[in-house]
């Protein structure tokens, strides 16, 4: 009985905590745009949300540990007597004490969880709370004022404040639910509601950032064709390009932001022409002599012959339209906001020092419904109705993101993705590129045996021959020199067999033919001079010209690492019809394949199985380099381990 009688007390000790903390915040939002009281602001803030802390633990049973706040650091004293902040110098040790506190407070984490604890648990986490007082003060007046005969008044106002008194408790506790979200020293639990609003709202900004970046485009556009008509299309080819730089920084951002993949569309310039009979170079019914000229040349034929120009123009045109329909997100959550937050302020006399009293309004928000000149906010609406219209407001503005950001992204892949021909056109091209190198690869590893076999075992061979036919000679007038002419053949002879195991180890081990790409990869991991962890997760065998290529890929992968790292890990999976070799080290990073022809082999014979090399390598490591073949497994599993 105690617990239910102390709730409601309790209840409305929280809603004046709330209400103090509400109004506190505000004022903690005029003292950060004054930046000088705005630390000494925070310190409040800090005893307000301990004082929440303390009475959610105690009344409401929430788990909420007290955060651990280190204090700012100490202005740093130079050998001269002079303080140093960033690049700037002061005598006094004030001045850098203040800018440190203001760099610490805008690190910490729980800071701006509090402040939305401030000035969202009025609309949220306080709801439940009122609840109980208010059953209590309806009963309180059907007794001091029945509408109705009181065998009909008194039962009802009973029950309504035995009611209050019962869902007291539960009050309290949805209120420890919510403080404990907030106010808590851990992440916010994934509900639900928490992901919609974190997924609406991202798409509410990001549409809006989309739709500028639309209107950038479209401000090319009209400087296209501004330069179509003053120079009659000569100077097209110099401002189409910052066009499609526009696009493509909208593309990048659509990736980033959305997930959805834009890939480029454009033709590539087209190769320098080779010279004629004459020495001059065509270009179209143009000759040229020189061969700069003759590669400036194409540009007008490069860019005014690819569709994917004329469709960025027309993409741009389009999206003048749908740039107000992605801005509309954002500004009913900009409009349901400032009624939620903002409109108090014109409630009370003490919000006359940030220009914000009774009846006058900030000149962008003029048009808020709840303007009193306007009329929508009258004898039958009171002010404070602003509060629920701007919540709903807002939740309006979140759920139109959503489809609204489909709409668009609709439109950008009907115009801004490849067709049909252009990606044929594509693949024939990386085709044709894949099959050169192919072709390189594979006469520069013929030529490679023939000078292994020429320089190496072939000379050893006739080194044989020529010792044994030296010892058939001595075998009657020296046979201890024969002997030993013999035992140097017999030395030559093994190691002309070594040489012609390691070519063929070279061209196809015969452990990978045997026992798979696991087991390969770990023989030749055992043979590495360095520590090396192994991780193979392959079901099934491939086939065998992709695990012969990731083999190989993967020794030149590890040769690079090993010659700065000291340990190295492989991991070998394949998952969704994608086969993933990943060889990370703890050398000191900053590889580069444009300094090296290691990672370019590799990439040349990762392209010839329309397969991507990843790397990631950032000064001071670790180096991790990523190869993908898509491919699918063809037997079932041999390696023994």
């Amino acid at each position: 009985m105690t617990r239910f009688a102390l709730a409601v007390p309790r209840c409305v000790a929280l809603v004046v905590l709330v209400a103090a903390g509400f109004a506190y915040g505000y004022l903690l939002v005029v003292a950060a745009t004054l930046v000088l009281p705005y630390p000494l602001g925070l310190s409040g803030q800090f005893r307000l949300t301990a004082l929440a802390r303390r009475l959610a633990r105690a009344w409401a049973g929430a788990d909420l540990p007290d955060p651990v706040r280190s204090p700012p650091p100490a202005p740093h004293r130079r050998a001269d007597g002079w303080y140093v902040h960033g690049e700037t110098l002061f005598r006094s040790p004030r001045v850098p004490a203040f800018l440190l506190r203001l760099d610490h407070h805008a690190k910490d984490p729980t800071l701006g969880r509090e402040w939305a604890w401030l000035m969202l648990t009025p609309v949220t986490g306080a709801v439940p709370l009122l609840v109980p007082p208010a059953l209590i003060a309806a009963g309180l007046l059907l007794l001091a004022s029945p509408p109705w005969p009181l065998a009909w008044s008194v039962p009802v106002a009973v029950a309504a404040i035995v009611a209050a008194f019962l869902l007291a408790p539960a009050a309290l506790g949805a209120y420890g639910r919510w403080t404990g979200m907030l106010l808590g020293t851990g992440k916010p639990p994934r509900t639900a509601v928490g992901r919609w609003v974190t997924r609406t709202s991202a798409a509410t900004w990001r549409g809006a950032g989309l739709a500028g970046l639309s209107l950038a485009a479209f401000g090319g556009l009209l400087l296209n064709l501004l330069t179509a008509v003053v120079s009659w299309g000569g100077l097209l080819p110099y401002t189409l390009p910052a066009t499609r730089s526009v696009v493509e920084l909208y593309r990048r951002h659509v990736r980033r932001w959305t997930g959805a993949d834009l890939p480029a569309p454009y033709r590539p310039y087209p190769p320098p022409p080779s010279p004629g009979e004459d020495g001059n170079y065509r270009v179209g019914r143009v000759l040229y002599t020189d061969l700069v000229a003759a590669v400036e040349g194409q540009r007008p034929g490069w860019l005014f012959g690819d569709p994917a120009t004329w469709r960025d123009q027309l993409w741009a045109l389009g999206s003048l339209a749908l740039a107000p329909l992605s801005f509309v997100p954002a500004v009913l959550v900009g409009f349901g906001f400032y009624g939620l937050f903002c409109q108090p302020l014109t409630w009370v006399s003490w919000a006359v020092p940030i220009g914000l009293s009774t009846g006058y309004w900030i000149t962008p928000f003029y048009l808020w419904f709840g303007i009193e000149h306007v009329g929508l906010v009258g004898p039958w609406l009171p002010d404070w109705a602003s509060m629920p219209l701007g919540l709903a407001v807002a939740l309006l503005g979140l759920g139109l993101a959503g489809p609204l950001m489909r709409l668009r992204l609709a439109w950008d892949r009907l115009l801004l993705t490849p067709t049909a021909a252009t990606v044929l056109a594509s693949r024939v091209a990386h085709l044709a590129t894949t099959r050169a190198d192919a072709v390189d690869v594979q006469a520069a590893e013929l030529r490679r045996i023939e000078r292994d076999l020429h320089d190496g075992a072939q000379a050893r061979l006739i080194a044989v021959g020529l010792g044994l036919a030296a010892v058939a000679r001595l075998m009657e007038t020296d046979p201890a020199r024969a002997r030993l002419v013999l035992a140097q053949a017999q030395e030559t002879s093994a190691a002309a067999l070594a040489e012609l195991r390691d070519l063929v180890r070279g061209i196809h081990p015969p452990v990978l033919a045997e026992r798979g790409l696991g087991d390969a990869v770990r023989a030749i991991a055992l043979d590495t001079p360095l520590p090396v962890d192994v991780d193979v997760d392959l079901p099934h065998r491939l086939d065998a010209p992709v695990e012969s290529a990731a083999y190989f890929v993967t020794c030149e992968a590890l040769t690079n690492a090993a010659r700065c790292a000291a340990h190295i890990s492989v991991s070998l999976s394949h998952r969704d019809g994608v086969l993933r070799m990943v060889v990370a080290d703890d050398g000191p990073g900053g590889a580069d394949p444009v300094r090296g022809t290691g990672l370019r082999g590799v990439h040349r014979r990762l392209a010839t199985f329309d397969g991507t090399l990843t790397l990631h390598s950032p000064p001071g490591g670790p180096t991790v380099v990523t190869m993908e073949i898509p491919c699918a497994s063809s037997s079932p599993k041999t390696s023994t381990s």
